[in-house]
Formats: C-alpha cells, structure tokens, sequence
C-alpha cells in the first residue's frame, strides 16, 4: 500500500511520483475553487504545487495535509493578484495615497469588480505586446529591477532596454487608450503624440 503524502511528509525523502500525483490533484481542486476559469489558472496551479512538493518534507502534520495544500494555494494566489495591482497603480493619474475620483464614489462591491474587471484588461493588453517589450516592461515595472538588471537578464545594451521600455509603455498606452476602464490622460497622451 503506497504511503499517504502525510507519511512522506514525516519522512525525509522526495515525494514518489504517485504521491506527487495525488498533491497535485489535491492543489488542483483547490486552485480551481479559489480562481474558477481565469486565463492564468494553469500558471497559478503550477506554481502552488511545485511550492507543496518542495516543501512536502517540512510539513509537520500539525494540520490536515489538505489545509496545508490550501493556504498555499492562497498565498500563491494573493502573490498574483498583488503583482497586477502593482500595474493597475502605474496607470493612475493621481498623487500617492489618493484615490481617483472614480474610485471614491463607487461602492465597494462595485470597485472590487472593477478592480478585477481592469485586471483582466491589464492582462489581456500586456499579451499583445511583443515577446522583448513585454519581458522588459514586467521586468522594470512590475518587478522592480534596474535598466542594467533588465539588460543583464534579457542580455541586451541597457540603451537598447530603454528603447524597448519606452516603446513597450507607449505601444501598452496606445492599446489601453480605446479601453473605458483606461482611457484616462496617460493613454490619451500617447495616443496624441503618435
């Protein structure tokens, strides 16, 4: 009889393949309850669960193995959702600390939707982006690094990931521009100057 993943939790060694079958499964189920049908769901499960499998032998047994699974699930998935606020914030017109005018008066059922609501769009826009603007653009913006860090990782002229950059966020604002949920000045601009 193959051990349970608790068993191989108490253990040292690496999951089996038919235990790592079995957390997989269980991170799927649950992945699935926490984000339904959203585009990023595979991503989403395959991150959580190469997460579970790595930290399987530190697993102490204090709780059921299928609570363990689900917080980090959770945590995967609140890692996610912070990374597009980070976009949604570069694209607001206001000081920091203010909310827009919009943002405001809406109720807070009503913002939450729209907050999802310009996430999807976010993330539909950055697809459309060549492959080299994009991984500049999330780089820089989202993960914070440097132009030479950037250069250093997409092994490019910093010169060249300025450009890139800059016509990544000019190409990401002309696609924003005919969207109601972005049409604010920042994409009007660009679509101005072109």
């Amino acid at each position: 009889m193959p051990e349970s993943p608790r068993d191989v939790a108490t253990s040292a060694r690496p999951a089996s393949r038919a235990e790592a079958a079995e957390i997989f499964a269980l991170v799927y189920r649950q992945m699935r309850t926490l984000v339904g049908g959203r585009a990023e769901f595979d991503d989403l499960v395959q991150i959580a669960a190469e997460q579970a499998l790595r930290a399987l032998p530190s697993f102490e047994g204090r709780s059921k193995i299928s609570t363990w699974t689900y917080r980090i699930c959770y945590l995967t998935l609140l890692k996610h959702e912070r990374w597009y606020r980070r976009w949604l914030r570069r694209f607001a017109l206001t000081e920091p600390g203010e909310l827009s005018e919009t943002e405001a008066s809406l109720a807070p059922d009503d913002f939450v939707l729209e907050q999802l609501e310009r996430s999807a769009r976010l993330r539909k826009a950055i697809d459309q982006l060549s492959p080299k603007r994009r991984s500049v653009v999330v780089l820089h913006d989202l993960e914070g690094l440097s132009i030479e860090a950037v250069a250093g990782v997409v092994k490019a002229n910093p010169l060249t990931v300025r450009s890139r950059l800059r016509d990544g966020r000019k190409d990401l604002a002309r696609i924003l521009a005919h969207d109601p949920y972005f049409g604010d000045e920042a994409c009007r601009r660009a679509e101005i100057e072109q």
